[in-house]
């Protein structure tokens, strides 16, 4: 009697690797093809038929990639934050001086001009559209901006240490504060097609960063980022 052989642990290891590849590379094509798009429409109205179809990933193997579109959502938004994120490490982990500061704000200025303004920030144009309605986006997108804030606290704390920043106030809290800065400035950017309008937010908002003068008090602005308080 003839019996159909076992695989061996080595094959059925790589069959497995090739299994794991295949998952990866539908996980991979698919992502692209929903970022792509929801440049023109709400990310909240892609469908795992329509990023089937852009994607060539047929829609069985989407569905065993992704459980339903709030997973395919998620996947979306941690691609989009990584992917600032690097690009944000990669400035702010140099930031030791004001002087780096403002080449972090020159950097961020001169891509949003490439765009005419109309570009934005690629995970600050979501909050609207997933708080409330897409949990597990908007967690992903929370963690994303903590993340961020946490790259700017430790320039400020660099350039703090360097005596560039007032000793008494909190670089979280400037960080934080600088965040919906930029934010905002995104928005107007984006708003009137006028990349101006991120430059001038900016420049404003990081006017404030400087040592105060000994003997003085700290602008009413700085009161609320003192460790003290």
């Amino acid at each position: 009697m003839c019996t159909a052989a076992r695989p061996s642990a080595s094959v059925r290891g790589m069959s497995g690797d090739r299994t794991g590849r295949h998952a990866e590379d539908a996980h991979r094509l698919a992502v692209t093809a929903s970022i792509d798009l929801v440049r023109d429409r709400p990310l909240g109205e892609i469908t795992l038929p329509e990023v089937a179809a852009a994607s060539g990933v047929p829609e069985p193997k989407l569905r065993q990639v992704f459980a339903d579109e709030e997973a395919l959502i998620e996947a979306v938004v941690r691609a989009q934050v990584d992917t600032v994120l690097t690009g944000q490490k990669a400035l702010l982990d140099g930031v030791r001086s004001l002087a780096d500061l403002r080449a972090w704000r020159d950097k961020l200025v001169e891509d949003n001009q490439v765009t005419g303004g109309v570009g934005g920030c690629p995970i600050g144009s979501l909050i609207g559209e997933l708080a409330g309605r897409h949990d597990r986006g908007h967690r992903a997108l929370v963690a994303g901006f903590a993340a961020w804030e946490g790259l700017l606290a430790g320039a400020f704390r660099r350039i703090q240490e360097r005596g560039e920043l007032d000793s008494r106030v909190d670089p979280g809290t400037i960080a934080t504060a600088v965040m919906g800065a930029l934010q905002g400035g995104f928005l107007l950017a984006r708003t009137t097609r006028d990349p101006g309008q991120l430059a001038t937010v900016l420049d404003v908002s990081l006017e404030h960063l400087r040592v105060a003068p000994a003997g003085t008090s700290l602008p009413r602005a700085h009161s609320l980022s003192t460790k003290d308080d």
